[in-house]
């Protein structure tokens, strides 16, 4: 790459960049590097793999956590029949069974969940038919759930097998 053609290149990125870095949800945090960024694009879960956070300070992590907890929406949440409700409503998630919610937050007009999830099956979509004796996702449910609470539609997305890794807000959206 040319000298002239660098410049340009580094100017125009700083230009592009917006003043301090925006809140955003990493999942694992910086205990785990590089981590996954989830974010919402149109209502729909999208997960950038190997994101480096930054640094792990306990203070950064501290704040997320005190954050989370001020923010969670876990008591607006409960379980029946495998379904997820919100405030005694039922959401709309699809062919999905909900197993366990671990953390609901606030985020982007909707409510951002990480919890466990696997796809309801019928006779005929389960092994020998279709798939796998045991599917990766059975064995291990880790998913983000995101909702939107006006219209009570939302989707799940299965985390790739990931061993438990909680949401981790970074760096903390002002009040």
């Amino acid at each position: 790459m040319n000298f002239p053609f660098a410049a340009v290149f580094c100017f125009a990125l700083l230009l592009g960049q917006t003043p301090g870095m925006q809140p955003r949800v990493l999942l694992g945090g910086p205990r785990y590097y590089p981590c996954d960024e989830i974010t919402i694009r149109d209502g729909h879960i999208l997960v950038q793999q190997n994101v480096i956070a930054g640094t792990a300070g306990s203070a950064d992590e501290k704040a997320s956590e005190q954050w989370i907890r001020a923010h969670s929406l876990l008591p607006q949440l409960s379980i029946r029949d495998q379904n997820l409700y919100w405030n005694g409503k039922k959401v709309d998630l699809g062919k999905v069974k909900v197993i366990n919610l671990y953390q609901a937050i606030p985020w982007q007009g909707g409510v951002l969940i990480y919890g466990r999830t696997i796809p309801r099956r019928g006779f005929f979509e389960s092994w020998p038919f279709k798939g796998d004796f045991i599917e990766a996702r059975d064995i291990e449910p880790y998913c983000a759930i995101f909702f939107d609470p006006n219209t009570l539609k939302g989707e799940d997305l299965w985390l790739n097998g990931k061993v438990a890794r909680p949401f981790f807000v970074y760096p903390i959206p002002a009040e």
